[in-house]
């Protein structure tokens, strides 16, 4: 945990965290008691139900392949979307591009975990209403937070600043206009939101960006 300086992000409790959640969840919701095999779960055990659109923001990410001597890297630096990585190799894109052929054909490593400012810019756009941005992170206990939303978007890492930075993480403005979910093992940002949110992500970041439903696997 950070205690070199102040956060950007305030504890609060746990009852106004949930006033501005005005979410609706599947019974099957991480929070609540456990239902079923890991193995098995799917796009709705993270995010809210009933929302217009849901997709993947794929953050940057270090690749392994597995050969006759084990895993080895593919390079130095990280691949900032998911097509980058079968150019690099020179194979042909799976025509759709899915997480779970990203998953199946490449070990992933989580990397740094920033956002392009065009997924920033899109996710203000659709936050402009809203005065803040809440935080539920579980690492060992549940912690709440607090954060302006101007603050939050001016990040290019907003994870870094958390006194919390590692675990998972449910993100959302107050009202509700967009939903992250975040596991920090994993290079992707799972988001719930309008149907017009969703396709800007998807236009402004073609490369990092994979549309969802809520019965896709959750990685």
């Amino acid at each position: 945990m950070k205690t070199d300086s102040p956060s950007l992000y305030k504890p609060v409790g746990g009852a106004e965290l949930e006033a501005a959640r005005t979410v609706r969840f599947d019974n099957s919701f991480y929070e609540y008691p456990f239902r079923g095999p890991a193995e098995a779960w799917r796009i709705r055990h993270c995010l809210p139900v009933g929302l217009e659109a849901y997709g993947a923001l794929v953050l940057p990410w270090r690749g392994y392949l597995e050969t006759s001597t084990g895993w080895h890297r593919l390079r130095d630096e990280p691949f900032e979307g998911i097509g980058e990585a079968y150019t690099y190799l020179g194979r042909p894109v799976p025509s759709p591009l899915t997480l779970d052929a990203w998953q199946s054909d490449f070990r992933i490593l989580e990397d740094v975990r920033t956002l392009r400012p065009l997924a920033r810019s899109a996710l203000d756009h659709f936050s402009r209403d809203a005065d803040a941005i809440f935080v539920r992170c579980h690492h060992v206990e549940i912690h709440n937070w607090v954060i302006d939303r101007g603050l939050f978007l001016a990040l290019s890492d907003p994870f870094v600043e958390m006194p919390q930075p590692f675990g998972t993480f449910g993100i959302f403005p107050r009202g509700v206009p967009w939903f992250i979910h975040h596991r920090d093992d994993a290079s992707i940002l799972y988001l719930g939101g309008s149907g017009a949110l969703l396709a800007r992500l998807e236009s402004a970041c073609p490369e990092q960006f994979v549309r969802l439903t809520l019965d896709d696997y959750y990685y």
